[in-house]
């Protein structure tokens, strides 16, 4: 397999193909294997390529989840402990990286320096010369192949921002993992190659952001605190309504806080953790029962694909918020139109 390149070429190419999510799967990983992990974390099978015997993925990853088309963006899972880039396997590669890891450390040698990457934070890194990079309990590490002039363009100088992590809590930084999973997980409908570019522009200017901005301002107070830290959750549930497993255990073990932590967020909105996704995911269902006739998605395939596992429980809930049943809103959705 090859890498794609900064210029992805071809992207002009795919006018009618919308963007959706891609595996890329090690040999080295069953078909249960890879069905479980497309499960867990995009609540339904994606498209898989297969790869030929003895392929060597980014960072010597299990399973790579990219776009296809390329966006030079995606997540490795189960990355090697050891891993030099450029690694002559991956063919031609951009010359600079984006770098976060979801979880663990990442040890990074460059030119006779050494920098500690720790959980979510980011940083850009220049491949023009070998990259090592010691990866410590690292369960998924994001990658991002930027464009060498966009990026060159909005930050000057480059060269005094490669290396330097960026902290988690940059605001441009935790928008970017954001956007990138949306992208990734096949949420906005990118379908043509203007919109596809488009995307491409918005990840290298919040990286710009997120570079100019390396000291992102604390809130004043302890309520702009709190409200800065729900925000956050909500952003990270919204990417993650889909997984049907999504629990008010997983969003905490996000932030390294108890379950009683986040749900105390919830409070100050006289609400639950649970009536919140329960709320969100109700809303995504009625924008798509409306437009459910140009997707062609069922009532069923909407209820799973928004995070509903029992169809007669979103029925019902629909039902009470919305005072009419999802049936009816398709209905006069498709008379309307």
């Amino acid at each position: 397999m090859d890498v794609a390149d900064a210029t992805r070429p071809g992207l002009a190419e795919e006018d009618d193909e919308a963007l959706a999510p891609l595996w890329r799967i090690s040999d080295s990983l069953s078909r249960q294997e890879a069905q479980a992990l497309s499960h867990r974390f995009l609540g339904r099978s994606a498209a898989r390529e297969t790869m030929a015997a003895g392929a060597i993925l980014p960072f010597g990853a299990s399973s790579v989840l990219t776009t296809r088309p390329e966006l030079g963006l995606m997540s490795c899972f189960h990355p090697a402990g050891h891993w030099r880039w450029p690694d002559a396997a991956l063919g031609q590669v951009s010359r600079y990286l984006l770098l976060r890891p979801a979880d663990g450390r990442v040890i990074i040698e460059h030119d006779g320096r050494r920098t500690i990457l720790r959980a979510r934070e980011a940083l850009i890194a220049e491949a023009r010369s070998e990259l090592r990079f010691t990866l410590l309990q690292v369960g998924r590490l994001d990658l991002i192949q930027l464009e060498t002039e966009r990026l060159q363009g909005f930050i000057t100088p480059l060269e005094a921002r490669l290396m330097q992590p960026v902290a988690r809590g940059n605001r441009a930084l935790q928008a970017l993992a954001n956007y990138g999973a949306l992208l990734l997980r096949g949420l906005l409908p990118l379908n043509s190659a203007e919109l596809q570019g488009l995307a491409i522009a918005h990840i290298h200017d919040l990286i710009g952001a997120m570079l100019r901005d390396r000291s992102p301002a604390q809130p004043a107070n302890p309520l702009d605190r709190r409200a800065a830290r729900l925000g956050a959750v909500k952003a990270d549930i919204e990417t993650r309504l889909e997984r049907r497993d999504l629990s008010i255990e997983t969003i905490a073990s996000l932030y390294g806080v108890s379950a009683r932590s986040i749900q105390k967020l919830f409070e100050s909105e006289a609400r639950t953790f649970s009536e919140y996704v329960l709320e969100r995911r109700l809303e995504r269902a009625w924008y798509k029962l409306i437009a459910s006739d140009e997707s062609g998605l069922t009532i069923s395939g909407i209820a799973y694909e928004v995070g509903f596992g029992d169809l007669s429980y979103f029925n019902r809930s629909f039902r009470k918020r919305y005072g009419q049943s999802p049936s009816q809103l398709k209905s006069n959705a498709a008379h309307l139109s």
